[in-house]
């Protein structure tokens, strides 16, 4: 199993990105309602619930593509510190959704993603991603290290940027090949350097909160998870 499956890899794409935020469920769930409030057409409602994670990742359905997507805050085992899961189609959309609750929270933060190199790569992309958020800058970031999996030719590109943290084997980022300059040890290892275990479901806690649109009308992009899996083959 790979290292950074969350719950066997049967809920990706909805695992293979997630928000981490220095702040309380409760406060990260209000932030992100704050964030779409502003567009009264997308005004949300927080619902909160028990139970494990696997059943309240379940509730991000049907899975958004043009609209607001649902959002889902946990609590963690790191004292203070809440986690974001993005319910956009395909997994690829915590990052700007985490950056931005950072900035509007004004504390640090972490965004983790990891998806396998895919059978089609052309449309869906394998990837890694380590970031440091915090609202003391002005860029997105304040450090990022990936490897992602290029379009339409199925090779790989590395890329830093930021300032170099201190738990960081940066002597790696100069071997040959590309994907072994950032490998899935290495994303499991920053992030348990900085207290993290994403990819443990004991990491998660209830209570959830669920952010979901009251909009009327249909995202014509909408998708079930079992239709997602199917379209990025990963039930073959």
């Amino acid at each position: 199993m790979a290292l950074t499956s969350l719950l066997g890899d049967r809920l990706a794409p909805l695992t293979y990105s997630i928000g981490f935020l220095n702040a309380p469920p409760k406060r990260v769930a209000r932030a992100a309602r704050w964030l779409y409030f502003r567009w009264p057409d997308v005004w949300r409602r927080v619902a909160v619930l028990d139970g494990g994670l696997e059943e309240a990742l379940l509730q991000l359905q049907p899975l958004g593509g043009l609209l607001h997507p649902r959002v889902l805050v946990a609590s963690t085992a790191l004292d203070g510190w809440s986690a974001v899961f993005d319910g956009r189609v395909y997994g690829l959309g915590g990052r700007g959704l985490s950056v931005r609750l950072s900035r509007a929270l004004r504390v640090p933060g972490y965004f983790v993603a990891a998806a396998p190199p895919a059978l089609d790569p052309e449309h869906f992309p394998g990837f890694r991603q380590f970031y440091v958020l915090g609202p003391q800058t002005g860029r997105d970031h304040v450090r990022a290290v990936w490897v992602s999996e290029e379009e339409d030719v199925g090779r790989w590109h590395f890329g830093t940027d930021g300032e170099v943290q201190p738990y960081e084997d940066v002597e790696a980022y100069r071997r040959r090949r590309h994907t072994d300059r950032f490998t899935e040890r290495m994303l499991v290892d920053y992030a348990a350097a900085v207290g993290l275990r994403p990819w443990e479901d004991s990491f998660y806690r209830p209570p959830f909160h669920l952010i979901t649109s009251l909009r009327l009308g249909r995202d014509r992009f909408q998708r079930t998870l079992a239709q997602a899996r199917t379209e990025m083959k990963l039930d073959e």
